[in-house]
């Protein structure tokens, strides 16, 4: 049977070991960090940052993974309310638990749907804000699932969220396209920055910002990340290697909904 979404399942395991209840799954952001839970937490709090996040917000987070993140937008940015969207239902009882443990049943919830069939309204109707973090791996084209963004978010509402993909002037090539199947990533999404930034800039019809953070997150990651099992070990590899041929890059895209 197939899956119902391009992401192969992350063991949290193999990247938190030692950490106490932690179950990041993104690549980090090491620019401070040697460890890879301060990394993974200083990722999302960057994307974070990018969309402007605050208290009174309404946050609908597409792929939430494990809930880490959704608890930081509480306890960091002191948002409102934030509904994860996670497609595998099993993580979503993880989360779930995990949710009731912290005591913030009454500020975060968890939904159980592919991002591309939950428009952010349907899973919040008072959204001010949509964060995704490593979003490339998540849908099955990105495209698509900011086009549904575009159209139902209200005027005023923000988005942020950081993705891989592909240096400007190149193209994906035999070892980019193995990475992808590797990580579970549809080639269609592994675009140029450049593009992504006008895809963006045409359905939310407002300025896009685009920060490149490819030495950050994608060097580090290769430099300091554990490498507990194969999957990693490939990942680190692969990573250094398009790197090193200038392909690969990483990028936090954020945009405000402009009024029609």
């Amino acid at each position: 049977m197939s899956r119902s979404h391009p992401r192969p399942p992350v063991d949290p395991t193999l990247l938190n070991a030692g950490a106490t209840d932690a179950m990041w799954t993104n690549l980090g952001d090491w620019q401070a960090s040697r460890d890879y839970g301060s990394a993974a937490r200083a990722l999302a709090t960057h994307v974070g940052a990018a969309a402007a996040l605050r208290a009174g917000d309404v946050v609908v987070d597409y792929a939430c993974g494990f809930g880490d993140s959704l608890r930081l937008w509480v306890d960091h940015f002191g948002v409102r309310r934030v509904v994860g969207v996670e497609p595998d239902p099993a993580v979503c009882e993880t989360v779930r638990a995990r949710v009731a443990r912290w005591g913030l049943q009454d500020r975060v919830s968890v939904v159980s749907s592919r991002a591309e069939a939950l428009p952010p309204r349907a899973a919040a109707a008072d959204v001010t804000a949509v964060v995704s973090v490593d979003a490339a791996y998540h849908f099955r084209s990105r495209l698509a699932w900011w086009r549904m963004l575009g159209a139902d978010l209200p005027p005023g509402a923000r988005i942020a969220c950081s993705d891989l993909c592909i240096a400007n002037g190149r193209h994906v090539g035999v070892l980019g396209r193995s990475l992808a199947r590797m990580m579970g990533i549809p080639t269609e999404n592994l675009v140029p920055t450049s593009v992504l930034q006008q895809a963006l800039r045409e359905v939310m019809r407002s300025d896009v910002r685009l920060e490149p953070c490819g030495r950050s997150v994608l060097d580090g990651f290769a430099a300091h990340a554990p490498a507990r099992g194969l999957q990693l070990r490939i990942a680190k590899a692969s990573i250094r290697a398009l790197r090193r041929r200038g392909l690969l890059e990483y990028a936090i895209l954020s945009a405000t909904v402009a009024a029609t």
